[in-house]
């Protein structure tokens, strides 16, 4: 099994900060968010249909592990290597952890290598997409 990539798999976590009254709160003074529950988005739950209970099990703990180790408030968005796999997940305030995505690590990097030094990455309907950066007008 190699080793993450971590010119490729840095991880794209942006912490959200909570807006009140038009003032825009420390996230240093929010509480870190700990996952509570992990959700399978349907792309990624159609492919755990198809995993073994181990296999689920450490990707479910190779996430808890990453986004609590993060310690911010939310993680909008994040990707973790387990397994041969980038799993794309994020977090919410509430301490729901989403998996969005299953892909597999030597696509993942072409993907990423594909779409260059400042790729987009996200998740749409479809799933998981990475693109390069385009200015919009």
């Amino acid at each position: 099994m190699r080793g993450p990539n971590s010119s490729v798999l840095e991880s794209q976590a942006v912490a959200l900060t909570d807006q009140t009254d038009g003032a825009t709160a420390s996230a240093d003074a929010q509480p870190a968010a700990r996952v509570a529950r992990i959700l399978w988005a349907s792309q990624a739950a159609a492919l755990r249909a198809s995993l073994s209970s181990r296999a689920i099990h450490d990707i479910e703990n190779a996430v808890t592990c990453d986004l609590d180790s993060l310690e911010l408030p939310e993680v909008y968005f994040t990707s973790v290597e387990v397994g041969g796999r980038v799993v794309t997940c994020d977090l919410d305030a509430s301490g729901t952890a989403s998996i969005f995505g299953l892909i597999d690590a030597s696509e993942y990097d072409e993907l990423v290598e594909a779409a260059g030094d400042e790729a987009l990455l996200g998740v749409d309907w479809d799933g998981v997409y990475v693109t390069p950066a385009r200015t919009r007008h």
